[in-house]
């Protein structure tokens, strides 16, 4: 029987240039499945307390799931975890395409990178075999020209997959993503960590295949599965994220102008999926699907036309026709597809750094900062030149502009002052995502509470709130327990392999156990498979706690708890989050300071934590 419980990672130093094949904790990779669980198993047990993230003694792990490279659909995805330089505390960032399936056939599911190269290297693995090569000659280059040149050099019967970083990664920007064949993991700056260890790519080709327990067993669910994926996924298909515009507009989460407001209703037709689909995704046509999925949201947007005529880009995504659409004043999609293409050449988090952009026109508009503060740049909302500009410079860290951006709202706030703070739109440091806090109290205290700082999937209470309506947004008194188990939920979702896209909660339980335990061969009850989520967000938990959060970072912006919002259909309305914490970590088993008590943690499995934190 072979499954996830044989699995194999790669231990790469690139201080001692040693390379060592190890084979993955069975009993931790039934305790935390794989991908962000076991993940924070190895970063939890490996780094000590207070090391600095841009230092050599953090650690960079890749790191597939149990269904990553099956049959499963949307079976794509890995997650990039370490300690975070932009928020100092737990972060993983999960992308999709096709590099974590290559890195299962190439033989191993996981890639732990220590220490640092004394000049750049990349790391090349083929077929359960890994070697450390010079970079000298990729310093500096766009991710664009690495992948295609390691592409060609690695060339065989098989297509090259590469995880690169830009030159915002190798200047060490808080805000720089892993960019995986033009897929981004974008959040909390791994890419600047994998900088600051002078790793600029990891390439990888296989022959193998995912290992899976019981494979005739695994292809009949499969097969089931992906007719459950596909069936209502049309929309998606056609207009992609993008497809959720008008509705988060009408309903008033639309982030606009650095989160003030949250509608624009001019901009939501501009910038909705279907005016993408028509003009720039060949009427929904032009597709880039990740590895085996039937979904297909992803798309590839082709400029014909006007100033920008001849750009091609894989995407936008809602997240960044929010942020550097509304949020930065701008209704042009033309503009925001070039600049996420920029940013995925510099190896830039589109979400971040489209937050960050719309704090500084904000700043700008109040008179807090002069244009000459930032090389005579007039940021303001709504100058797509300005923008574009902002996006340029943020890509390359330089400038005072460059500067003040590259490295995140938090530190732009502390630098600039006089009052910003209070409209910096981030939680513990990571900027919030393209949702606004005030409109519904469950995903404010979902992004007040998520273990990487602020988060809308963890979990997307929304949806919940607004699309479903399950929810009631006014009111915060069932929240905690949504969030909690939202949070639980997702944690399995983001341990397992599978793109999100392709799991229901409702069927978390059911067909997604199923393949699971077929896969692995672990067997879990629905008890037992339930309790793998919980342990999973206690273990991020305590990792924070262990760094010295506590309850006074599970907070929001002052905006979102003190400014009523001052129009649309939740209009006056501020979150009330005080009512929520107690409630929140009492249900989690958690103390007064947000910490996992010591019987909530030895429930779980978890004595090494107690160890740290008590």
């Amino acid at each position: 029987m072979v499954s996830m419980k044989d699995g194999k990672l790669l231990r790469i130093n690139l201080s001692t240039d040693k390379i060592k094949t190890e084979k993955i904790d069975s009993d931790a990779a039934k305790s935390f499945l794989g991908s962000k669980g076991l993940a924070a198993y190895y970063l939890f047990r490996e780094l000590k307390k207070g090391v600095d993230p841009l230092s050599p003694e953090n650690k960079l792990i890749f790191m597939n799931g149990p269904l990553t490279g099956t049959k499963a659909p949307s079976s794509c995805r890995f997650v990039v975890c370490t300690k975070s330089p932009l928020t100092g505390g737990w972060v993983d960032s999960s992308c999709g395409g096709f590099w974590g399936p290559e890195l299962r056939f190439a033989g191993f599911d996981s890639i732990i990178v220590e220490g640092r190269g004394e000049s750049p290297v990349y790391i090349h693995v083929d077929d359960g075999k890994a070697s450390i090569r010079d970079a000298g000659f990729l310093w500096g280059m766009g991710t664009i020209d690495t992948i295609s040149y390691l592409r060609e050099r690695h060339k065989s019967d098989r297509t090259v997959r590469v995880a690169t970083i830009g030159p915002a990664g190798e200047r060490q920007a808080r805000l720089a993503a892993v960019i995986a064949d033009m897929r981004a993991a974008g959040r909390g700056g791994t890419g600047a960590v994998m900088g600051s260890k002078n790793l600029k790519a990891i390439s990888v080709v296989g022959h193998g295949k995912a290992p899976i327990a019981d494979s005739h067993k695994f292809n009949e669910l499969a097969k089931e599965a992906h007719k459950d994926a596909k069936e209502g996924s049309a929309r998606m298909a056609a207009m992609g994220t993008a497809s959720i515009v008008r509705v988060v507009n009408s309903t008033g989460g639309w982030p606009t102008k650095n989160f003030s407001e949250s509608q624009w209703d001019e901009a939501a037709e501009e910038l909705a999926g279907d005016m993408f689909q028509d003009t720039l995704w060949g009427g929904g046509n032009y597709v880039k699907p990740c590895y085996n999925c039937p979904i297909r949201c992803a798309h590839l947007a082709v400029i014909r036309e006007g100033e920008y005529a001849g750009v091609s880009d894989e995407g936008p995504e809602y997240e960044t026709i929010s942020l550097f659409g509304p949020n930065c004043g701008i209704r042009s999609r033309e503009v925001i597809t070039v600049a996420d293409k920029m940013c995925d050449n510099y190896g830039l988090d589109t979400i971040s750094l489209g937050n960050t952009i719309g704090f500084v026109m904000e700043c700008v508009e109040k008179g807090l900062v002069s244009v000459e503060d930032i090389d005579e740049v007039d940021l303001r909302f709504g100058n797509e030149q300005a923008f574009l500009k902002a996006v340029n410079m943020a890509g390359n860290v330089y400038g005072n502009l460059g500067l003040l951006l590259a490295n995140g709202v938090k530190r732009a706030a502390e630098r600039i002052g006089k009052g910003s703070e209070k409209f910096a739109m981030h939680v513990k440091g990571l900027e919030i995502p393209a949702y606004v806090p005030r409109a519904g109290h469950g995903h404010a205290l979902a992004y007040a509470v998520a273990d990487r700082g602020a988060c809308h999937l963890r979990p997307w209470l929304y949806g919940a709130e607004h699309f479903f309506d399950k929810l009631d947004p006014r009111i915060p008194d069932d929240k905690p327990e949504a969030v909690k188990q939202g949070q639980q939920n997702r944690a399995l979702i983001h341990s397992c392999g599978l793109c999100q896209f392709a799991v229901a909660d409702e069927t978390l339980y059911d067909s997604l156990l199923q393949m699971i335990n077929v896969a692995t061969g672990f067997n879990y009850t629905e008890e037992e498979f339930r309790l793998v989520g919980e342990r999973i967000n206690n273990l991020t938990r305590s990792f924070n706690a262990r760094e010295g959060f506590t309850s006074k970072d599970d907070t929001l912006p002052y905006r979102s708890t003190n400014e009523p919002l001052p129009r649309g259909p939740w209009k006056g309305q501020v979150i009330r989050l005080g009512e929520m914490l107690p409630k929140y970590y009492n249900v989690c088993g958690w103390n007064e300071n947000g910490v996992p008590k010591k019987e909530k943690l030895k429930e779980l499995g978890l004595d090494f934590a107690i160890e740290d934190l008590y």
